[in-house]
This record gives C-alpha cells, sequence and structure tokens, in this order.
C-alpha cells in the first residue's frame, strides 16, 4: 500500500470523526433530501390537480389544456440545491480541508510523519486526494437524491441530455465545494493559528458569495440565497460595467450560479455573467489555481513541529 493511499485513507477516517463536519455533512445532506422533496412534492401537487382537473372537463366535454408540468424544464425541480451547494456544501468543504491538516498539527504527529519514507509531495497528494474523496461523497449523496426524486415522479421522464446535464451539475457543484476545501487545506498548513487557519477562509467564502456579487449585480444578501433573483440583471450604469469587467472574473459564486441555471434550464435568455470569462472556464480555472495553492502550503508545511508555532 502507497504511502500516498495510507495518508489519505487516515485523514478521511480522522476526519470524520470529528463533530462539527459529521454534522455540517449532515446539515448538508439534510437540506438536499428537502430540496429533492419539495421539488417532488410541488410537481406531484401541480400533476394531480391536473389530472382531477382533466376528469371533469372530459366529463364536461371541453378541451383539456396541456399539462403545465410540461411547461417547464424537468431539471427546474432542482434549482434550489445549488443555493445549499453554495451555501452549506461550500462551508463544509471549508471545514473539512481545514479539520484535514488542523487535526495532524493539534496532533503533533507531524515530527513522526516527517522522520517516516514519506515525502512532502507524498503528503500533500494524500491529503488532497482526501479531500477529494470527501466531496466526492457529499456529491454522490446529493445525485443519488436527485436521481430518486426523478424516478419517483411518473409524469416526468428525463431525456438523454437532461441526465447528462444533471450529471453535469454535480460535477461542477463538486468543482465549486473543492475549490473552497483546497483554499481551507491551505490556510490550514501556513497559518500560525487554527482560529486563523478556518477564519481566512470563511472569509474568502463571504465575500465570494455576498460582497462580490452586490459589487458586479448589484444584488443584495437576500437575492444571493434566491436561484432566480440571483440572476437578475445588473444596472446598465457605468460603475457597474467597471466592477463586473475588473472583479467579474474572480466572483466565483457568479460563476457557479449562472453554470448551474444553464445546466438545470432555468437561466432566463436574455441575462449574462458579469465576468468576460465563461462561467465553466472560470470555476476550472479557479480550482486550478486553488490546487496550486494548496500544494505550495501543503509541501511547505514545516515536518518538524508537532503543534502550532504560536
Amino acid at each position: 500500500m502507497s504511502p500516498r493511499w495510507l495518508v489519505a485513507r487516515q485523514s478521511a477516517l480522522f476526519v470524520l470523526r470529528e463533530r462539527t463536519v459529521a454534522l455540517l455533512g449532515a446539515m448538508f445532506i439534510v437540506l438536499v433530501l428537502i430540496s429533492a422533496w419539495l421539488g417532488w412534492s410541488a410537481t406531484a401537487t401541480v400533476d394531480g390537480i391536473y389530472q382531477q382537473a382533466t376528469v371533469f372537463l372530459k366529463a364536461a366535454g371541453r378541451t383539456v389544456p396541456p399539462n403545465p408540468v410540461f411547461d417547464m424544464s424537468p431539471l427546474f425541480l432542482m434549482r434550489n440545491m445549488s443555493v445549499y451547494v453554495a451555501l452549506i456544501g461550500a462551508l463544509s468543504a471549508i471545514v473539512i480541508g481545514n479539520r484535514l491538516v488542523c487535526l495532524d498539527r493539534k496532533a503533533g504527529v507531524l515530527p513522526l510523519i516527517g522522520i517516516r519514507p514519506l515525502s512532502q509531495g507524498d503528503y500533500a497528494i494524500g491529503k488532497i486526494a482526501a479531500l477529494g474523496a470527501l466531496i466526492a461523497g457529499l456529491s454522490i449523496v446529493a445525485a443519488v437524491a436527485a436521481t430518486a426524486t426523478f424516478l419517483v415522479l411518473p409524469s416526468i421522464q428525463l431525456s438523454l441530455l437532461q441526465w447528462a446535464q444533471l450529471v453535469g451539475f454535480m460535477v461542477v457543484s463538486a468543482v465549486y465545494m473543492a475549490i473552497f476545501g483546497l483554499i481551507g487545506l491551505a490556510t490550514g498548513a501556513w497559518s500560525r493559528s487554527e482560529t486563523v487557519g478556518l477564519l481566512l477562509p470563511v472569509t474568502a467564502w463571504l465575500a465570494l458569495t455576498f460582497i462580490l456579487p452586490q459589487l458586479t449585480a448589484n444584488l443584495n444578501p437576500t437575492a444571493a440565497i434566491n436561484p432566480i433573483s440571483a440572476l437578475a440583471a445588473p444596472p446598465d450604469i457605468g460603475f457597474f460595467h467597471w466592477t463586473a469587467q475588473i472583479l467579474g472574473p474572480f466572483s466565483l459564486a457568479d460563476s457557479f450560479k449562472f453554470a448551474s441555471a444553464r445546466l438545470l434550464d432555468y437561466l432566463p435568455p436574455d441575462i449574462s455573467p458579469p465576468s468576460f470569462i465563461p462561467p465553466f472556464l472560470d470555476l476550472l480555472l479557479a480550482l486550478v489555481a486553488a490546487t496550486a495553492l494548496a500544494w505550495r502550503s501543503l509541501t511547505g508545511l514545516a515536518m518538524t513541529q508537532g503543534d502550532y508555532n504560536v
């Protein structure tokens, strides 16, 4: 068994024992299930009313209108899941990434790891792999909940393209969570304090989720947690034109919202993202940058210190 695999497995198991991580992970899973249930409940109610109305209209000899369930894409039912990923999912990833390193530093095991035939590169790969596995687990749970929702709705049939779009949304969600998890991993490695190591990525998450969208699109914080109102067009004034050009590529929350809206078929045709970089490319570039930051921080970690150098 390779040293990288040992580090990844032990780190993942160690983090899963943390109550904070378990609580945030459980909260994310519950919210995903609630989102799926709300989508199923709303659609099932509308379909049930339509079926009863169809019987009445046929008995009265009237024309039966088309089912309103089919007036929108079935993927529209999963729109609230994008909000939960951007909020609880990203926050859970930050805590997971932070704890993957902080637990080793608090336990004082770094000197023991440092004397083993294990390079810092292997240690970094193991930690990044553990983070990827844990985030993949959250994404798989969300995917299972979404799939089950569509399978139990007999009136809704997804095409092959729509199934591919759903898979694409889950991949984009995992990428978005991984970006923040890698930032948490990096700050946990190079910070001199456990508190600072968690505070910095949380502050970055708050800025990217609420502050930058307000500067680039005049989006109030309350609108940022609504999947529809978060796609409103900004005012047509010079300030927002300039901020969109300058800050748009860094507004990852906007990129994720627009990518999710496109994949889940609820993006208005006359709305475009504030950044000149396409949302999918913007998220991919951010993932590469966050991976490089985490790699540099982990490979520069002092393996001779058993605790925080405060």
